[in-house]
């Protein structure tokens, strides 16, 4: 009977250059601070560590929900592009509704656990997690 070997390879590890540019990097970012429904706080900047960065595009039809990595981190979400986004910290997202909307290259950050993003094309999302 043959041998079979179910050893894993080990994840490529970023160059040390790069990985000491992460870490000496801060996010430059005007944002629109959003605490649930209640309150909305502008910001000029935002300044933390980088805890996650995600990048997804969003299906037509249904709903992308992010999960935090982190508790009390602050996400920022970013239009990259291909139609708008609608985001919300709570799951009542509707095609159309203008405060949800993100369009191109626009920014907003939300003080929260999850982020519910809908659309009605198929933009690409960006998501940093900062704390």
């Amino acid at each position: 009977m043959a041998e079979t070997t179910n050893k894993r390879k080990k994840a490529a590890t970023a160059p040390k250059a790069l990985a000491a540019a992460k870490k000496k990097a801060k996010p430059k970012v005007v944002a629109e601070l959003h605490k649930g429904n209640i309150e909305t706080v502008s910001l000029d900047g935002l300044e933390g560590d980088v805890v996650a960065e995600f990048t997804q595009q969003l299906s037509i039809t249904g709903q992308f929900v992010y999960n935090a990595q982190e508790e009390d981190s602050t996400l920022i979400v970013e239009n990259l592009g291909f139609g708008d986004i609608y985001v919300s910290d709570e799951p009542n997202l509707r095609v159309g509704n203008e405060d949800q909307r993100l369009l191109f290259k626009e920014q907003k950050a939300f003080k929260a656990r999850k982020l519910f993003m809908t659309s009605g094309s198929e933009p690409v999302a960006s998501i940093i997690e900062i704390k």
